[in-house]
């Protein structure tokens, strides 16, 4: 069982570490509005996390939400992200239908989607990871027309000086 100290200097997170420094300076003396400005909290703050700590104990301090588990194991999920990469294109409805037949999982949220095919380099705007209608040769022309007319503009701002 960790010790009020041990969570002072373990903790990661900010939330418990008030909630801990906050009972170890009511336990050696320090009064509650002092520690309220101190810890940027309200008294009230104080006064519950003391009295969750004498009938918890410092598992009364950390935090209780853990998050939920994944519908995907890693390994599943590596291989999503895999199949994801080898495809040229994939839309949001394709990654959604690949999940549900192999894997039997259909997310509530879209966010889950553009998660993995984030995860697998592609993105729900664009699926592809390059233009497939791109042509290097009008691509290549289009940057001479470019460099042309910043010449002729940076020469007439230059005479008109």
């Amino acid at each position: 069982m960790k010790t009020l100290e041990e969570m002072v200097k373990e903790s990661k997170d900010v939330r418990e570490l008030k909630r801990a420094l906050g009972v170890k300076m009511v336990k050696v003396g320090v009064r509650p509005n002092q520690i309220a400005e101190i810890l940027n909290v309200s008294e009230q703050f104080i006064s519950k996390w003391k009295g969750k700590y004498e009938r918890e104990g410092v598992q009364g301090l950390q935090l209780g939400y853990q998050g939920s588990q994944s519908y995907l194991s890693q390994d599943e999920k590596a291989q999503v992200v895999s199949w994801i990469e080898n495809q040229a294109q994939i839309s949001v409805e394709q990654l959604r239908e690949h999940l549900e037949k192999e894997y039997e999982v259909i997310y509530r949220s879209k966010q889950s989607y553009y998660a993995l095919l984030q995860a697998g380099g592609m993105s729900y705007h664009r699926s592809t990871v390059a233009n497939p209608k791109r042509d290097e040769a009008q691509v290549l022309e289009k940057r001479e027309a470019i460099k042309k007319k910043w010449q002729n503009t940076r020469r007439k701002s230059s005479e008109g000086r």
